[in-house]
């Protein structure tokens, strides 16, 4: 009376399994044939691409309407990062497209929002990228970054959120008191315009935050435009697009300008100023005695010297163009007047030497025997560039005469008196205190002049210098 099965024999087990094993072997092999055959006939039937599944798997119609009007403009949120050596920038910017799919057509009485990525991947983008963008990514923290709205009449407003690292390529012959139009251009990557057309907002295309304040640059205007955007596309062996459009198709182009201007604080305080009083401190070597050969000398090259360095370091920040910059011309003119001190001096320290010379031989013929000269005072003292009469301290010393008959009647010898030589000592060493003098004035006048001339001309460069290269 026990309903309970009795558990199988070891016998019974043995027997099973291998029948099921071998059952289970020719379902296989049985299901790997007739897979084999339907792919083969798939293939015979359907040319790659063609068939129902691929259409269902890549499920991103383009729509209808020929050809497709697509509105683009873009909000700027953040500038910055600008690279002059490598002619970058970064730009955070929030995009936005608007076309018309009739697909999409509903009769609800709102907008319908789309915030799925899953969704959004399904769906049908017009194909726009960034030609002078040389990295770009999307935002997906902590959602991906972007809102799609469809209207009852299909109209899709889409818009998303991207950084970009954009070239520039900058004109730096006025640096750093320039102005650079950099462009963001945006093209269609696989559709002519009789496909689809791209154009601009018609309201206001380009906006950016006003709370955007650059260390660098002064934002002076945004402006909208298009490029040109005829290329050759699908370069084949005989012809430039394959299609029933022309072999150089145009596609939409459209550029977008930020036209910027330096700042000039940071280059008037690290640059123009210190060059400036390099400049002024060679002046000093005017105020030294002009017998004081090794401070002179000194003063000339140390300011030579700090200049050079200086103006090394401002290069190292520059891309190594093959023009002359603002800059350049500044830092030239600076280092040819510290140039013109040692010119300065080496033609005084001539002067000194020649004086020096008469001098010495002044006091040989003195300490030979011959009457010293009429003179109050020591020669060619520290006194000698005071504003007071020179008579006082070297009399009235006039040149001797170059020989003759004395009123003794004995023979004068020519250029033989002491006096002559004093004459000649304190001629040169007037020469000399007039060249420095003279340069007291003229260095500082002249260099007043050349700012003047240098910064009215750079500071009134009209915008219209300004070139772009798209």
């Amino acid at each position: 009376g026990d309903s309970r099965k009795p558990y199988p024999t070891v016998l019974q087990k043995c027997y099973r399994t291998p029948l099921a094993m071998i059952e289970r072997t020719l379902f296989l092999v049985v299901s790997a044939i007739l897979l084999r055959t339907s792919l083969q006939t798939l293939d015979t039937e359907y040319p790659i691409g063609s068939h129902p599944i691929y259409r269902e798997l890549n499920n991103k119609p383009m729509p209808k309407q020929r050809p497709l009007q697509v509105n683009f403009g873009f909000y700027i949120e953040s500038l910055g990062n600008f690279r002059s050596t490598e002619m970058t920038f970064d730009v955070d910017m929030y995009l936005y497209m608007s076309w018309q799919d009739e697909t999409y057509k509903h009769n609800q009485s709102d907008y319908i929002l789309i915030s799925d990525k899953a969704i959004l991947d399904k769906m049908w983008l017009p194909g726009l990228y960034f030609a002078n963008a040389r990295t770009a990514y999307f935002h997906d923290v902590t959602v991906h970054n972007f809102n799609l709205f469809i209207a009852p009449d299909g109209t899709i407003a889409y818009g998303t959120r991207v950084t970009l690292n954009v070239a520039c390529n900058l004109f730096l012959q006025d640096y750093p008191l320039d102005r650079q139009i950099c462009g963001i251009k945006v093209l269609s990557y696989a559709h002519v315009k009789e496909e689809m057309n791209v154009t601009w907002f018609s309201d206001g295309p380009i906006r950016f935050n006003p709370a955007i304040n650059l260390p660098e640059f002064h934002i002076t205007a945004l402006e909208s435009g298009y490029c040109d955007g005829l290329f050759h596309y699908t370069i084949t062996k005989n012809s430039s697009r394959i299609g029933k459009f022309f072999w150089t198709s145009d596609f939409s182009c459209l550029i977008g300008m930020l036209k910027l201007q330096r700042a000039i604080g940071f280059h008037l305080v690290q640059s123009y100023i210190p060059t400036g009083l390099i400049v002024a401190i060679s002046w000093v070597s005017f105020w030294i005695d002009r017998r004081a050969v090794p401070a002179r000398v000194s003063l000339s090259f140390t300011t030579l010297l700090t200049l050079s360095t200086q103006g090394n370091g401002i290069r190292y920040a520059l891309p190594p163009v093959s023009y002359a910059k603002a800059i350049d011309y500044f830092y030239g003119v600076c280092m040819l007047f510290i140039f013109g001190v040692l010119l300065e001096f080496a033609l005084v320290n001539s002067f000194m030497r020649r004086a020096n010379k008469y001098s010495q031989m002044a006091e040989k013929l003195r300490s030979n025997g011959y009457s010293p000269p009429p003179v109050i005072g020591e020669f060619d003292s520290d006194y000698d560039e005071c504003k007071t009469n020179g008579d006082f301290y070297y009399g009235k010393l006039k040149k001797p005469k170059n020989g003759g008959i004395t009123e003794n009647g004995t023979l004068n010898p020519p250029k033989v008196n002491p006096a002559h030589f004093m004459y000649e000592a304190i001629r040169y060493s007037r020469r000399a205190l007039a060249v420095d003098q003279m340069s007291r004035i003229m260095f500082p006048l002249t260099f007043s002049i050349f700012n003047a001339f240098y910064w009215l001309y750079y500071l009134n460069r009209s915008e219209q210098d300004t070139v772009f290269a798209a």
